[in-house]
Formats: C-alpha cells, sequence, structure tokens
C-alpha cells in the first residue's frame, strides 16, 4: 500500500463551501495544501493525507477569502467623515468637500506616513476575512505616497488590484495635477516596483469628470496596453447623465466609453453607478468587471439594479469603498447591505410602473458569498489564481467559528449560509491563509503587531492634522468642549 501523500497543510471536519463550477458543498470535508495551493479537496472520509499541520476546523465553515473589490486605501484616514458631513443630500457636493479635506491631507503624507496609514487599513481588512483588495490611488501631490500604501499591502501578504489613477481635471486642485504622459511613467515605475504573483498594478482614472481633456481616456487606455498593465475605471456618474449632456454627449457612461475605444478589452469597470437599463448587455457584450459599492447607493436611495447583472450572468463582486464612505468595512454586513439596495431598486422601478424580477434574480445568501468571493477574484481578474477552494488554485481561504454565539442557533447546520450572511459578525473570523500562509490565527495577526500598528497610525494621522489644520474641520468632542449639546468634562 503506498504511503500517504505529505502536504504542508491539512483542514479537516469542517463544512467547506468551494465556490466551485457545482458550488459543492462538503459537510464534512478537508482541504490539503501544498505549496500554497489546494491539492485537494473533499469528502472528510475520503482523506489519506498526512501534514506538517493539521488544523480541525470541527464547528466551523471555512470558505475562499473575501475579496474588497472597490476601495480606496489611502482615505482609511477618514473614519467617521459621515458622521461629520450627513446628511449626504447631494452627492456631487458631498464628494467636493470630501476631495478639499482629502488633498489637505496629501500634501503631509510621504511614503513612510502613508505607509504606517495603510497598514491599519490592511490589518483591518485581513481581520475581517478578506485576501484581496482593490485600490484607486488619485491623490498624487507626493508621488511616494502610493508607495507606502502599495508596500503596506505587499507586506501584509494579501492580493491587490492596485490601480494608480491619473487626474488633471477642475475636480481636484492644481497641485494634484498631472498630464497623460506623466502619470503614465509613474505607472510603469509602480509597475516594475511592485509587480507580483499576489499584486495587480493597473492604471486608469477614476470617471470622465477627472480629465480635462476626453482624449486622455483613449490616451490611457492605450498608454496602459503598451505598458502590459491593467487598465480600471470607476464607472461612477452621479450627475445621471447631466455632465455627459453638458460635454454634448446625449447617451450613457457606458456608451461613452465606449465611443473612445475603452472596452476593447475587458476592464476594471468599478461600481458602474446609474447604467442605463440598455447599458448593461454593452458591459456583458465587453466584459466590464464590476463592483457596486451598496452603502452608497443608500445615500441616494437609488438601491442597486443586482438582478440586470444576474439576468445576464454577470457575477458582480462586492466593494466598500474606503472607510469615509462605509465606516464599517465587515463584509458580512456588505452582503446584508448588497440584499437590501435590490430591494430598494426593485420597489422604486415597482412604483414607477415597472416589473419585479424574476424569482431567480433576487439575491439569496448563496449568490452574495459568491459574489464577495468569487466574483471578487473575477472583478479583480484573479478567478484563475483563488476566489474558489478547488485543486490548483492558491490556497486563500478564511475559518469563520459557526459554533459562536452570533452564529446560533444552528439547527444542524440548516441555517448556515442564510445564518451567515444575515447575521454574520466579524469576530467570527477565526484564521485567514493567503498562499497557503497562515495570516490571521484565532483572530489575531500573525505577520503584524497589531498594537503597535494602530499607534503608529494614530500618531502619524496625529502629526498631520495639527500641520494642516485639519482639526479646524473635526468635531471637537475633547475634554472641556461641547458639540451638538453634549458636555464633555
Amino acid at each position: 500500500m503506498a504511503a500517504p501523500t505529505h502536504v504542508d497543510t491539512l483542514i479537516r471536519n469542517g463544512t467547506i463551501l468551494t465556490m466551485d463550477e457545482g458550488r459543492r458543498v462538503f459537510t464534512d470535508g478537508f482541504i490539503a495544501i501544498k505549496d500554497g495551493k489546494v491539492l485537494e479537496v473533499g469528502e472528510d472520509r475520503l482523506c489519506e493525507f498526512t501534514a506538517d499541520e493539521v488544523i480541525s476546523a470541527e464547528g466551523q465553515m471555512v470558505m475562499p477569502g473575501f475579496a474588497n473589490a472597490h476601495n480606496h486605501l489611502v482615505q482609511s484616514c477618514f473614519r467617521g467623515y459621515n458622521d461629520d458631513r450627513w446628511p449626504v443630500l447631494d452627492i456631487p457636493t458631498a464628494v467636493r468637500a470630501l476631495i478639499q479635506q482629502l488633498f489637505l491631507m496629501a500634501g503631509a503624507m510621504d511614503e513612510e506616513r502613508t505607509y504606517k496609514i495603510v497598514r491599519l487599513h490592511a490589518l483591518e481588512m485581513l481581520k475581517l476575512g478578506y485576501t484581496a483588495t482593490h485600490d484607486e490611488h488619485f491623490t498624487n501631490v507626493r508621488k511616494d505616497s502610493v508607495d507606502g500604501s502599495w508596500r503596506a499591502i505587499e507586506e501584509s501578504g494579501m492580493r491587490g488590484y492596485l490601480c494608480r489613477c491619473i487626474a488633471n481635471s477642475k475636480s481636484v486642485p492644481d497641485e494634484g495635477h498631472e498630464t497623460s504622459e506623466a502619470g503614465l511613467l509613474e505607472i510603469e515605475r509602480l509597475g516594475a516596483k511592485f509587480k507580483s504573483d499576489r499584486i495587480t498594478v493597473a492604471g486608469g482614472f477614476l470617471n470622465f469628470n477627472f480629465l480635462a481633456d476626453p482624449e486622455d481616456m483613449r490616451r490611457i487606455r492605450q498608454g496602459c496596453d503598451q505598458l502590459g498593465v491593467a487598465f480600471g475605471v470607476d464607472m461612477t456618474d452621479n450627475s445621471r447623465g447631466a455632465a455627459l449632456k453638458a460635454r454634448g454627449f446625449e447617451g450613457g457612461q457606458v456608451e461613452y466609453y465606449r465611443s473612445f475605444d475603452l472596452l476593447e478589452e475587458p476592464i476594471y469597470a468599478g461600481k458602474a453607478v446609474n447604467v442605463q437599463p440598455h447599458e448593461f448587455d454593452i458591459l456583458k457584450a465587453h466584459d466590464c468587471r464590476v463592483s457596486p459599492v451598496p452603502v452608497l447607493r443608500f445615500f441616494d436611495a437609488t438601491g442597486i439594479p443586482v438582478d440586470e447583472f444576474l439576468k445576464r450572468d454577470i457575477l458582480p463582486a462586492i466593494g466598500t469603498d474606503a472607510p469615509l464612505v462605509s465606516d464599517s468595512q465587515n463584509p458580512f454586513e456588505v452582503m446584508r447591505l448588497m440584499i437590501l439596495a435590490q430591494n430598494v431598486n426593485v420597489k422604486a422601478r415597482v412604483a414607477a410602473g415597472g416589473e419585479r424580477p424574476a424569482r431567480e434574480h433576487w439575491l439569496t445568501a448563496e449568490k452574495c458569498l459568491e459574489m464577495a468571493t468569487l466574483g471578487g477574484a473575477r472583478t479583480l481578474f484573479m478567478e484563475d489564481k483563488c476566489g474558489s477552494l478547488e485543486a490548483g488554485k492558491a490556497a486563500d481561504l478564511v475559518m469563520v467559528d459557526m459554533r459562536k454565539v452570533e452564529a446560533q442557533p444552528g439547527y444542524d447546520g440548516r441555517r448556515g449560509p442564510g445564518a451567515l450572511v444575515w447575521g454574520g459578525q466579524t469576530s467570527m473570523v477565526d484564521t485567514v491563509f493567503v498562499a497557503g500562509k497562515k495570516l490571521v490565527e484565532g483572530g489575531r495577526s500573525t505577520v503584524w503587531d497589531e498594537e503597535q500598528i494602530v499607534t503608529e497610525a494614530n500618531d502619524v494621522l496625529r502629526d498631520i492634522a495639527e500641520e494642516t489644520g485639519l482639526y479646524e474641520y473635526l468635531p471637537t468632542r475633547t475634554a472641556g468642549s461641547e458639540f451638538r449639546g453634549w458636555s464633555y468634562i
């Protein structure tokens, strides 16, 4: 009899959500990991492996790691900002106010400071169960700021689809402007520095409002193609077509980008906000990868037409945007919000005389989990490496403890994914692997000193606030002050 195959890590007796083509769930399963990849996944009774480390996953749900598919890493310093600006009655106006504060800080954020700030965000994401993140960096006052941001992701062990954006319109202060040529040189530099098996370096722009010359859109796309780097656009038109009409274009934003030849090859298409009904077919035809951000669609009460994606066999991802948009980065909460955002959108359509989606195009717990894992990997062009637990793919996974009181009662597993999506809490995240490396164990980082990261980030932000005058914009909730009728003593 042949000796059992020996592997690096063996996870046994867990409920395994594979996200493979058959969407198999092994209710008592195992995963064998060798050289950073899944060697085999299957029923535990058939497991014939030995390992350097055997992990019992009894009572735990094991699934592909979550992907935060829309993010702005450096903006993590704005947590709590929504409370300062609420209510948001006009999103374009709210964005302009944000840009003012963001660029006020940007001039003081060099590589080392940004590194310490983004480490805090990366640590948080890992502890929440994310194994991959997106970034759109457009605060280019200091060219080295992005280096610190991406160094933090590189060091964290996460995967990243990291996009360096070019901006030169009146939407950003003059000190943040650059030509498309200068921006492409920076993208080339960053590609040479950071591109790896875990890090994808991309170029692009936020949306058409951030470029003074529309032809820059074409130049940036062509430049990225020549450099051999990925290309992305945050398809966000909060003006609902008014900004395009002001440019003399009567169609929607997807048509607009297509008219500049941006969709000739698959692209990252961001939040896909206010896409016109006929444009969903264009997104499908050109393989545009999308990641709605549900919390924002409660800001403007539009919701998200998830069914329009699903009925075209588009599996969108889910993104949080930065903490300044969604203070909670909790992936379970984001999945809940996605379900509710679809409901808001459908209610509005029906009230306007439209029809409800077919039952199979309503979101379910299972579909939300697919979006947060496999959908995220696909949107970030990582689906060949991760997003599902099957032989040959990277061992990027999260173990969630379903024995916690937050997940009870369990009804012998019958609630399973439903309880996880509708009631899951980040306190249930126990262990996180990326490429077979354990980055979180028992809810604690194995890579970094958590207390040091928190202290250093707070120290840096305190210094920046004092240097830039940011405290003038912040609430006065300190001893000896009053704020909103409360006295702080």
